[in-house]
């Protein structure tokens, strides 16, 4: 490959006349063609400024445009692009045998900037063409033309018009520079660059673009779409307008590639031959503006989210409120009737104790009439049964006497394994689930168990034709959320027992009463309706809660909460005396007295403001041998008391007026000495009414344990020495 020429010999043997100026405008160098052309050496103007070297005539300085050839530099200074005086006057000295004299000279000039590696001006080579004679030439044209103008007004509207066309030129050139958004000019089918302003520069990161292909210029836009568009605007001469496009520059060499937005236009240059010459580009950057309304976009999303959020919350937090005011309702419903089953329950007990306490009298009289014997035994299986039901309504009103303890439910549940299978048939299958280290419960073992035969055996007459019955139990820690408002209960530790089955299930109307006494949906004579009843009581009265879960054709879900047991047994002293029916009478009949042989009887304040059990129950204890007082009420009690001094105050709870609780609260304050027993249907916890060495006797109750309980107040009084 044969050997290419240097530049600089380009330069020097080139006969187009050229001269290189640094960014001073001093001369750095100049060629042959340039020195003959001014008649100048080379040392003559080495190192001077142009304006300096070629200086305007003293006499005519307006023949000498010094201040349009400087503005042309400054251009090529600013812009770093190519600028061109084509016209411009401008005198110069030359030597003659008369001396130095100024010729006036025409000239056309070509400023091209030459740029370092990091696109700064460092030097401008000026190419510069004599036209003098052109236009002369042109002068006399225009005198042949227009004889009568004389050729100093033909000369002149000539550079006037010159003059006009290079102002017009210099204003679009700063209007091209100056444009606020960015453009350039791309020549030919590889887009080559042949203007571009500052804008263009700044987007593109100041690069040498000038003279180079788009690929070449723009090497990171490969793969882009930009090129192809291009390619395809200068085959189809269609412009296209792109709106927010995405584009990668690499603006600096030491980053990765910038992301940009762009506004723009490639516009073809349509030849009036139809050929397209090349492509103007024009348009604006609005990387701002979209990430302004990427922004905006986002925190809308992220508004918009937190509304469908807030939607959410207020709809469960809705929900919830209904859930809660509905599980409310119910428990209100079901404390309502509670409390009216509690005051039936006492009631009825009255009346089983006056019935009862009848019976046990007329026993001393019946003798050995066998016939009447057995009536008379029938007639006490009817009291027992009586008092059973008003145990079971006590037991729903959360005021059946309990005695809890702590209670392992797995164990429990294994040792019931043969009672369960027994009690309900061989067509239901009953499944065990028990968690492993299983917390233990506080509550009343008698009552657990039927707690657990009742949910069983509703749970298998659900299921028509048998099926599987599933017992599960777990340990849960429950927070106030989970308790889902359940009133009377605190967050904690919790034993969940499940009873689950896989029968018809339950409408809605009959979910909402299944916890009712005496409501059944079962048509066996023998369902009283009692056993969700004595289940939700026990629980409730244990500290914990149910929930009930059924849906028609899904099954049953019964869960029972029983708290951990964390809870100790109640303070204080308490002594009761089982109910009529509760423990088996004595074999001996009643007699008299019932004092201990060779002591008096007790001085003994009765209230009870029933008159029929009042006297029944006052006419026993006088036959057991013990001076009694009666009264019908609280009021006339304390008068009593403040008048006469009593051994034994035996009183009813539930009197009108003031409570046989507040009885016995002001009757101790009287007499710290007195011997103190509540009547009741339910158990009275001593602890809970602040009340010590309180009895507390369960009606209905038999003669015999009223002369077992006044013996055994008679014994420790004299224990004490108050009898």
């Amino acid at each position: 490959m044969p050997q290419r020429p240097s530049f600089e010999t380009l330069f020097r043997v080139s006969p187009n006349a050229y001269l290189l100026l640094d960014r001073e405008l001093a001369i750095l160098d100049a060629n042959s063609a340039y020195l003959k052309l001014t008649a100048r050496a080379l040392e003559d103007i080495v190192g001077r400024r142009i304006h300096e070297a070629f200086a305007a005539d003293p006499q005519f300085p307006d023949a000498s445009h010094v201040e349009e050839l400087l503005e042309s530099f400054g251009r090529v200074l600013r812009t770093k692009t190519v600028d061109t005086l084509p016209v411009i006057h401008y005198s110069i000295a030359v030597n003659s045998e008369a001396g130095a004299a100024y010729e006036d000279r025409y000239w056309s000039a070509t400023h091209t900037p030459v740029l370092d590696e990091q696109g700064e001006v460092t030097a401008i080579l000026q190419h510069t063409v004599d036209i003098t004679e052109l236009q002369s030439l042109k002068a006399s044209l225009r005198s042949a033309e227009f004889p009568e103008q004389p050729s100093q007004q033909i000369e002149a509207a000539i550079l006037s018009r010159a003059k006009m066309m290079q102002d017009e030129g210099n204003q679009l050139r700063q209007l091209f520079a100056q444009a606020p958004g960015f453009v350039c000019f791309l020549r030919g089918p590889e887009h080559v660059f042949e203007l571009v302003n500052e804008a263009y520069q700044q987007l593109t990161g100041h690069r040498q673009l000038l003279g180079k292909a788009v690929r070449d210029g723009l090497p990171e836009l490969a793969g882009q779409a930009f090129i192809g568009l291009l390619d395809q605007v200068y085959l189809t001469g269609e412009p296209y307008i792109g709106r927010g496009m995405r584009a990668l520059l690499q603006r600096r060499s030491d980053v990765k590639p910038e992301e940009v937005y762009v506004d723009f236009v490639f516009q073809p240059i349509i030849e009036r031959d139809g050929r397209t010459s090349g492509i103007f580009v024009q348009g604006s950057d609005v990387t701002e503006r979209h990430r302004s309304q990427q922004e905006l976009r986002e925190h809308r999303e992220h508004l918009e989210e937190l509304v469908r959020e807030r939607t959410r919350e207020l709809l469960h937090s809705e929900s919830e409120r209904r859930v809660a005011q509905a599980a409310l309702m119910q428990s209100q419903k079901l404390e309502a009737v509670g409390k009216l089953t509690g005051g039936i329950a006492h009631d009825f007990n009255n009346m089983l104790q006056i019935i009862g306490g009848n019976l046990q009298l007329l026993r001393r009289n019946l003798g050995t009439d066998e016939t009447a014997q057995r009536r008379l035994e029938s007639a006490v299986g009817g009291v027992e049964k009586g008092a059973r039901l008003a145990s079971q309504l006590l037991a729903f009103a959360s005021r059946q006497p309990l005695q809890p303890q702590s209670v392992d439910l797995g164990e429990l549940l294994g040792q019931m394994s043969e009672l369960l299978s027994g009690a309900l048939g061989r067509a239901t299958q009953v499944n065990a689930d028990v968690q492993p280290d299983l917390w233990p419960v506080f509550a009343d073992v008698g009552n657990l168990q039927a707690a657990i035969l009742n949910l069983a055996a509703n749970a298998r007459d659900a299921m028509t034709g048998g099926g599987a019955l599933c017992i599960r139990l777990r340990n849960r820690s429950l927070n106030t959320a989970q308790l889902g408002g359940q009133p009377g209960v605190v967050a904690g530790p919790y034993v969940e027992l499940s009873v689950i089955d896989e029968g018809e299930g339950m409408r809605p109307e009959i979910l909402e009463r299944a916890f009712e006494p005496f409501f059944t949906t079962r048509k066996d004579a023998n369902a009283s309706g009692l056993g969700l009843s004595m289940v939700y009581g026990f629980v409730k009265q244990s500290g914990g809660f149910v929930e009930l879960e059924s849906e028609e054709g899904s099954g049953t879900s019964v869960r029972v909460y029983l708290p951990s047991s964390a809870a100790q047994s109640e303070a204080g002293v308490q002594e009761t005396v089982a109910g009529y029916g509760r423990h088996p009478a004595p074999a001996t009949t009643f007699g008299a007295p019932g004092a201990a042989e060779g002591s008096s009887g007790l001085r003994i304040l009765f209230v009870e403001d029933d008159p029929t059990l009042r006297m029944l129950t006052g006419e026993v204890m006088e036959e057991l041998g013990h001076e009694v007082s009666l009264c019908e009420s609280a009021e006339t009690a304390l008068e009593r008391l403040d008048q006469c001094r009593f051994d034994v105050l035996l009183t009813d709870v539930g009197l009108a007026g003031i409570s046989g609780i507040e009885l016995v609260r002001q009757a101790k304050l009287r007499d710290a000495a007195l011997s103190v027993v509540i009547a009741s249907g339910y158990a009275v916890n001593a602890h809970e009414v602040g009340l010590e060495n309180l009895r507390t006797m369960l009606k209905p109750y038999d003669i015999h344990q009223v002369r077992t309980l006044l013996e055994s107040i008679q014994a420790e009084r004299s224990a004490d020495g108050r009898g």
